[in-house]
């Protein structure tokens, strides 16, 4: 009988634990989302320029084929909105996808704001001009930035496949 009262107060001490976890998450996206809200909120047209400046000006540099000087324009970004030149990895990667993607013409897709250090800037890529209109080889591939606000300034980034994306 004894350990039948002990099982049943485990279990009653176990489900309180769950249920405080939920709260505090259900506590702490609300704070997400009311600093979102916040930020979003202290946005104005300019800073939506800028930020479309900036993205259209490193897709410029990769249009005319200056992956060298586009690596220069882009950062990395950590958790805490630390921002640094890409590392080697990253510098890598993005030089491997633009050699074997180039930029022959890009278009803006989607611009979303979220916080000062989520935010989707989407581009389509067209990687070769189709010279058939029938021919039905994709040739587009989409490319998203995530600018981020350090300081009052908007820094590029890009876009993590880690990383949330923002819903519009």
């Amino acid at each position: 009988m004894k350990k039948r009262g002990a099982i049943i107060l485990s279990a009653l001490i176990f489900m309180m634990g769950v249920g405080a976890l939920s709260s505090c998450k259900q506590q702490e996206k609300k704070v997400a989302t009311e600093s979102a809200e916040e930020f979003k909120s202290g946005l104005s047209a300019t800073d939506t320029a800028d930020v479309v400046a900036i993205c259209d000006a490193c897709m410029e540099t990769l249009k005319a084929g200056n992956i060298d000087e586009a690596m220069q324009m882009i950062q990395m970004v950590d958790t805490n909105l630390n921002v640094a030149p890409l590392d080697e990895l990253h510098e890598k990667k993005l030089r491997k996808t633009f050699k074997f993607f180039p930029v022959v013409n890009y278009r803006l897709e989607k611009i979303a704001f979220n916080t000062s250090g989520l935010n989707d800037v989407k581009y389509q890529i067209e990687f070769f001009e189709k010279t058939d209109s029938l021919d039905a080889t994709p040739n587009t591939i989409g490319f998203m930035f995530n600018p981020v606000k350090v300081d009052g300034k908007w820094v590029l980034t890009v876009k993590q496949a880690s990383q949330e994306v923002v819903s519009k």
